[in-house]
């Protein structure tokens, strides 16, 4: 048997997909990757929809092979069909992100390979309520805007999250009589959420009473709702093209923080290098202007205030 609440909240969130569909749950032998992988073969069955698991072996820990392995023997038990071990090498090189950064991206990486490959139409996560959570309260300590607290979505491209609506406590019961890995990773508080985990949220739980990691989760769900309606504004803006100083400057500062965003990044600044603080060096060039050169913004791409206009232009 399934949980039922893990039961209802796959479905909804498959409902889009049509019959014939394919679905792979990333899959790590945990206890929340396995709760996903049983309830989406039990959903898939009855909405004949495929549901398979990836299961991506990072190589950062000895045995890590076994692990994955093991992973697999317990997703083809559930009845998961396919079922894959594809093993990554992040220990090299893990680059400014950190460890856990680059291990995320490889991950990833394998599975919009694999899916684009084999037309696999949704990558399952198992993101649960708590999760959410600790995204909220790291966004919060990092000084993040209203994108980054509005947590992780439920549906997001390829990747989908059916059970950020479910507690730990209620996933991981639905898998009591399975043999679960435990990722050392998860305990190990060099890692910042791993502290946020272990001591922060239990904290407040203690100290403000209980639910604190349900409302955490609801006030993303609500400033995901301003971060999109936004982000909309800002895109009709750019999307109208030929954009004058004099356009931008009465745009309130929320919309016309995230044009100048768009812009840059349309003229080639990469994404996740383009900081606030650039940001606000190009909002700069409009609200106080004194005749300061161009910036430079990564991507080797330049900007400039010249003939009213801000001219975006590669090195």
């Amino acid at each position: 048997m399934i949980d039922l609440n893990l039961r209802h909240a796959l479905i909804q969130n498959l409902a889009d997909l049509p019959p014939g569909s394919t679905v792979m749950v990333g899959c790590s032998g945990g206890a929340d990757s396995l709760a996903l992988v049983r309830a989406a073969v039990h959903v898939g069955r009855e909405r004949d929809i495929t549901a398979g698991a990836i299961i991506v072996d990072h190589q950062l820990q000895d045995g890590s092979g076994d692990v994955a392995q093991s992973a697999a023997h317990i997703a083809r038990h559930l009845g998961a069909d396919p079922v894959v071990v594809i093993a990554v090498d992040v220990a090299k090189g893990p680059g400014s992100g950190g460890l856990e950064s680059a291990a995320r991206d490889a991950r990833r990486s394998t599975f919009e390979d694999y899916a684009v490959r084999y037309g696999v139409a949704a990558v399952l996560l198992g993101h649960t309520q708590e999760d959410q959570a600790e995204t909220v309260l790291l966004g919060l300590a990092r000084g993040s805007g209203a994108r980054s607290l509005s947590g992780m979505r439920e549906v997001d491209g390829l990747y989908r999250r059916p059970m950020l609506s479910l507690t730990r406590a209620q996933v991981r019961d639905s898998v009591s009589d399975l043999t679960i890995y435990e990722d050392p990773h998860n305990s190990n508080p060099d890692f910042a959420r791993v502290r946020v985990r272990q001591h922060v949220l239990p904290v407040l739980e203690s100290d403000l009473g209980p639910g604190v990691a349900r409302a955490l989760a609801r006030t993303a769900e609500m400033l995901r709702d301003d971060a999109d309606a936004l982000d909309a504004l800002a895109a009709e803006v750019v999307a109208a093209g030929q954009i004058s100083i004099d356009d931008l400057l009465p745009l309130a500062r929320a919309v016309r923080s995230r044009v100048l965003r768009l812009m840059a990044i349309d003229a080639g600044c990469t994404v996740n290098d383009l900081t606030r603080e650039h940001i606000l060096a190009i909002d700069a060039l409009l609200t106080n202007w004194h005749g300061q050169g161009p910036l430079n913004l990564p991507g080797n791409v330049n900007v400039e205030r010249r003939h009213g206009r801000l001219n975006f232009y590669k090195n």
